[in-house]
């Protein structure tokens, strides 16, 4: 990788229980499932199988991004320390949370929809949104000088930015639990180089029984 490209590696969070309920989560602080936690283990163990080193780390500041953090961090063996950033948390939807999703799509039926979704109300649209965390990506981004920079982040909002480069979707794609979005940044300019990747953490599955019998709980 050339000294001047920045590689910013935006991992979802691991599976909560609001996930796992199929709720609609924005900034309430679900907890991470039991499930979440190996997974999110088994997506270290394909990061240090493919030799993947970050340099600096950084988290929205909502719990289950914080401890998918501090799990990737602490088992790829690595001394980071953990920024924690407000902008980069999902999407405000407001009256909306702790909607059953299928309920909030019929109530909100844009809430997918970067251009026509008006928000939900006490909470946010899709320009406050990219008004928060774009910037939030473009400070991480001009922060550092070289190398791969780990981003924990949400579904939708690391949509959101894959949206924000590529005018052409106008629709949220979807972003699996402890997949990998990469962007490369270079002269200021940000462009998408993978979206929703799970091959790290499908060659970490591969050691799932072993890390699962391994971790104490």
């Amino acid at each position: 990788m050339s000294k001047n490209v920045i590689e910013l590696w935006l991992v979802r969070h691991g599976e909560t229980i609001f996930n796992r309920k199929n709720l609609v989560q924005g900034w309430s602080d679900s907890p991470l499932t039991h499930d979440g936690i190996i997974t999110t283990l088994c997506l270290a163990k394909g990061l240090k199988e493919h030799n993947i080193v970050f340099e600096k780390a950084y988290s929205s500041d909502l719990t289950r991004c914080i401890d998918t953090s501090n799990i990737l961090i602490n088992a790829l063996d690595k001394d980071t320390d953990l920024r924690l950033d407000k902008r980069l948390r999902e999407i405000n939807t407001g009256d909306g949370e702790g909607d059953f999703i299928s309920e909030h799509l019929t109530k909100y039926p844009y809430s997918l929809n970067f251009k026509k979704h008006p928000g939900t109300p006490n909470g946010e649209n899709w320009n406050d949104v990219f008004e928060r965390f774009i910037p939030a990506i473009y400070d991480i981004a001009r922060t550092n000088e070289k190398g791969k920079i780990l981003v924990v982040s949400h579904s939708m909002v690391i949509a959101s930015l894959v949206a924000y480069i590529d005018r052409s979707i106008e629709e949220v794609m979807k972003i699996p639990n402890n997949s990998v979005t990469i962007f490369e940044y270079v002269e200021n300019d940000l462009r998408i180089k993978k979206v929703g990747d799970t091959q790290y953490i499908d060659k970490g599955m591969q050691f799932y029984n072993e890390i699962k019998s391994s971790y104490a709980y």
